[in-house]
């Protein structure tokens, strides 16, 4: 089987983000050691609305580049003032709300963080034009190295901010200066200087498309967000933080594999876009490929999350695994989810994503409030998550059978396959647990060389297509 390009991209994508989740992760357990969770709460408060801006700043406009067949200077140039335009604008709106938040969850502290964490909004109306840029181009070295230096350096600036006693403002100069790295490092060495301008067809172009990618995120966005900013309001920083962190460490693994998959997918699709057949074979290998890379550590995840918690976050942190076991299987949704997605987008369906959107985060955003208003469990919000996220399932696979001709037949052998065989392994891992060793540390490790025999043997006898991929690329070194 020949090794493709769109292959060679995803696994220079896939290192990028191995190296910064791995890199984020070791980061966020040491964090995690030194400050409490009131003072990671606290912080998760304020990206609550650093995020949602986000979206209006990063989701349409870049992919409206990445999508369209032809793309002039005059299109990058008008996307960043765009982009720089609205940026501008969510900072002041959100500086000026900013004591009102501060007063609405009662903690004074996020006045200020607000504000200075609000600057990486601006960062980002750059980053992201410069990130179409190297994706379309598929350029995913530059990703590679500007990724990497952003999440080391803000790594230990951060921990260096902890160790000397800045508690929260800790988090505010990691998540900064990760911005701010990043956005130098694809100026400088990837010469990616655009100057801004302003064309009306472009702009045409931009809104006709980015505006229902945008619509769709901003939707997603907001339903997550205000889930967090309900929990943070009934239950305090604390419960915020529990959900957060158990949410957090799934989310790293997905955005290692996953991210790394979309970046590539989107470039690829599109260019397959009069050609429906080559794009189904494209989108069944991302699915079934990705599947294959994903769910054993997802679902090995889940069985060592208990320990996991015990050995590296500390017994402070416990209130986590419950959430941290249902993130895994809500993030095992994510391959074939995100692959429909992209591909509904490369054939200029952005319309179908955003009613699919709207229908599965609005129902999700229902029950979610139910489960906090009414119930009053955090839990059983996670638990909703995983049954909205099903849903969201179902109506992509309607559609990539309705509009690129991806069989019902061909989706469950894509899925059932890889799951089945890591799922046989998360079983026999999961009552590892019960064998007691004098140390935790054996045991997860014990757990861990158990899992990946295990995996590795089901592998060769079953999935042998993916193997061999993997080996050709290792033999071209």
């Amino acid at each position: 089987m020949k090794i493709s390009g769109t292959f060679s991209g995803f696994i220079w994508s896939f290192g990028e983000r191995i190296f910064a989740q791995t890199v984020s992760a070791i980061v966020g357990i040491v964090l995690a050691r030194i400050l409490l969770p009131n003072e990671y709460g606290v912080v998760s408060i304020v990206m609550i609305f650093i995020n949602i801006c986000d979206v209006f700043v990063n989701s349409g406009f870049g992919t409206a580049l990445v999508q369209k067949k032809n793309v002039t200077k005059d299109d990058y140039g008008t996307a960043l003032s765009i982009s720089s335009a609205i940026s501008f604008t969510l900072y002041i709106l959100l500086f000026i709300a900013a004591p009102f938040i501060a007063e609405f969850y009662d903690q004074e502290i996020i006045l200020n963080i607000i504000r200075v964490m609000g600057v990486r909004i601006i960062i980002a109306a750059f980053n992201n034009i410069q990130q179409a840029k190297c994706q379309r181009e598929m350029n995913f070295r530059l990703f590679f190295m500007a990724t990497s230096l952003g999440t080391f350096v803000s790594g230990v600036l951060g921990v260096l901010a902890a160790y000397n006693g800045f508690g929260a403002w800790a988090l505010v100069v990691q998540y900064l200066s990760n911005s701010i790295v990043d956005t130098i490092v694809l100026n400088i060495a990837g010469h990616i200087r655009i100057k801004p301008c302003f064309d009306k067809e472009c702009a045409n172009h931009i809104f006709r498309f980015g505006s229902k990618v945008l619509g769709s995120s901003l939707v997603y966005t907001i339903d997550s967000q205000i889930r967090s900013m309900a929990i943070g309001k009934v239950f305090g920083p604390g419960k915020l933080a529990h959900y957060d962190q158990g949410n957090r460490y799934p989310a790293l693994i997905v955005t290692s594999i996953n991210a790394a998959m979309q970046k590539v997918l989107l470039p690829t699709f599109s260019r397959k876009q009069d050609d429906i057949e080559n794009l189904k074979e494209a989108l069944r290998k991302s699915v079934s490929f990705s599947l294959f890379c994903l769910a054993p550590v997802l679902l090995g995840f889940f069985s060592v999350s208990d320990v996991f918690v015990r050995i590296f976050l500390t017994e402070k942190w416990l209130k986590a695994v419950p959430y941290l076991q249902i993130f895994c299987l809500y993030y095992l949704t994510r391959p074939f989810e995100s692959s429909c997605h992209q591909a509904l987008l490369a054939i200029g369906r952005s319309g179908i994503v955003l009613k699919t959107m709207l229908f599965v985060d609005g129902t999700g955003l229902l029950l979610a409030l139910l489960a906090i208003f009414v119930f009053r469990n955090v839990l059983l919000v996670a638990v909703f998550m995983l049954i909205s996220t099903l849903i969201s399932i179902v109506c992509f696979s309607y559609y990539s059978k309705k509009y690129i001709f991806y069989s019902w037949k061909e989706q469950i052998i894509d899925v059932i396959r890889p799951i089945c065989i890591a799922g046989s392994m998360g079983i026999i891992v999961y009552f590892f647990q019960y064998v007691r060793l004098d140390s935790t540390v054996l045991q997860l490790c014990l757990q861990i060389i158990t899992g990946m025999v295990i995996y590795a043997v089901l592998s060769v006898m079953f999935q042998r297509d993916k193997v061999n991929i993997l080996l050709q690329f290792l033999k071209r070194g």
